[in-house]
């Protein structure tokens, strides 16, 4: 690639596509590799399949003229279906790979056990006090409000930090305690859980760099 001067564009990236998953019926709207780069996970609007779990152990051994043949791959696993209960916009893995957690428009955060069954280990939903019961049309209209749900663990592991959570009526963001998964509220309280408040919209997404 030149230049408008004639040089070569050193910053231009050359990026050959290696792999190719199917498996989604409607739109990827949240990616997260695994801390070892073992797995990729995706989420999708898709009700059918609302996480796919990719296995990519073998990207360092992929010829980089990858034919048809060998670029498809089929999902790993599939998650979340019949437990999340709305779409679901955000996964992320925390520092140590161990688990995998989603964020869903139900709304809930669902914790899963990585590279291992990759089971369900824990559904914090309405019932927890941190997230309001929509009803059908509440739904309807939230859904609407964002594509993206992006929770994120800290760097330490200790807390997820959720989004779309609503405290005493109140936008905030919601951590979610490691030990046992609490969180902070009227119900539960967990030691160093907190809401964030601020907010006047819906959170979508938190950086994992402050949270």
């Amino acid at each position: 690639s030149a230049t408008a001067h004639g040089n070569l564009d050193t910053s231009v990236e050359h990026w050959t596509r290696i792999k190719l998953g199917r498996g989604h019926a409607l739109d990827v709207v949240g990616l997260a590799w695994a801390p070892d780069d073992s797995h990729l996970v995706s989420c999708s609007l898709d009700s059918n399949t609302p996480i796919i779990v990719w296995k990519l152990t073998d990207l360092a051994n992929v010829d980089h003229k990858p034919t048809h043949a060998n670029v498809l791959i089929n999902p790993y696993k599939i998650l979340g279906k019949g437990i999340h209960t709305s779409t679901v916009k955000g996964v992320t893995f925390d520092p140590a790979g161990s688990y995998l957690a989603s964020s869903g428009d139900d709304p809930s955060v669902c914790v899963w056990r990585a590279h291992d069954d990759w089971g369900l280990e824990k559904r914090i939903d309405a019932s927890s006090g941190i997230f309001r019961k929509w009803s059908d049309s509440d739904a309807t209209t939230l859904s609407s409000q964002s594509l993206f749900r992006r929770l994120s663990w800290s760097t330490d592991g200790a807390y997820i930090c959720s989004t779309n959570a609503i405290v005493k009526n109140k936008h905030v963001a919601s951590t979610i305690s490691r030990e046992g998964w609490a969180v902070s509220s009227a119900k539960s309280t967990a030691s160093g859980a907190a809401n964030l408040v601020g907010h006047k919209q819906p959170v979508v997404k938190h950086d994992n760099r402050v949270c």
